[in-house]
């Protein structure tokens, strides 16, 4: 009978530690970004596509669970302002299109909350910081007149890469659904830090960021 009540034990005692063991996986995703700034008269932004992928582990606390992740990021986004003064010998405005595109690798810590908790079925809710550090950097021009024709001369560019800081936070919110070995997460991360040296004009960037995860544990 002793022996009997022990196995029962190591069985549930087991069956409970494999129930708290980490997941360990790999997401991709893809992101749309766009820049906020307290110059909207001046600076408007256009969401383009970007792409990431990394690991993650998941520290499982029933229903609880935190979440630190390794991602490498690639963002892209386009502003459009209005260069001023007029540069045009015609006397007429220039426009400026500027395509960025920025690489970075970013630390999420995010914790969560199963709403729906179950071995084949989960839904979440998370939150958390992101630090994110830049590795790679461009910028692109495109210069055009009010009358839509494409300006080829030279401007001073009020933007270059070295503006860029190599060091920006976010918070980072969402819901995701697992299914078996596999995860489903949207995200929003709001920029908490300036993307560039501006002088005193405020660029974020914020993202919404779709992925699919693998879990192998």
């Amino acid at each position: 009978m002793r022996k009997l009540l022990l196995t029962i034990l190591s069985v549930f005692l087991g069956t409970a530690l494999m129930a708290q063991m980490p997941n360990i996986g790999i997401r991709v995703g893809l992101t749309t970004a766009n820049i906020s700034t307290d110059v909207s008269e001046v600076f408007s932004s256009e969401n383009t596509l970007g792409y990431q992928a990394g690991a993650f582990v998941r520290i499982n606390l029933s229903r609880f669970y935190i979440q630190p992740e390794v991602i490498y990021n690639h963002r892209s986004t386009k502003l459009q302002y209005e260069v001023t003064p007029v540069l045009d010998f015609e006397n007429q405005k220039i426009g400026a299109t500027t395509e960025m595109k920025i690489g970075t690798f970013d630390i999420p810590v995010i914790a969560g909350f199963k709403i729906v908790k179950s071995k084949l079925f989960n839904v979440r809710i998370f939150a958390g910081p992101v630090v994110s550090f830049a590795s790679n950097k461009s910028l692109s021009y495109n210069y055009t007149t009010s009358d839509g024709e494409e300006f080829t001369g030279e401007v001073n560019e009020p933007l270059t890469v070295d503006d860029f800081n190599q060091v920006t936070w976010y918070g980072q919110a969402g819901a995701g659904v697992d299914v078996l070995f596999l995860t489903f997460d949207i995200r929003y991360e709001k920029g908490l830090s300036d993307l560039y040296n501006s002088g005193n004009v405020n660029f974020k960037n914020n993202v919404w960021v779709f992925t699919l995860g693998f879990k192998f544990l």
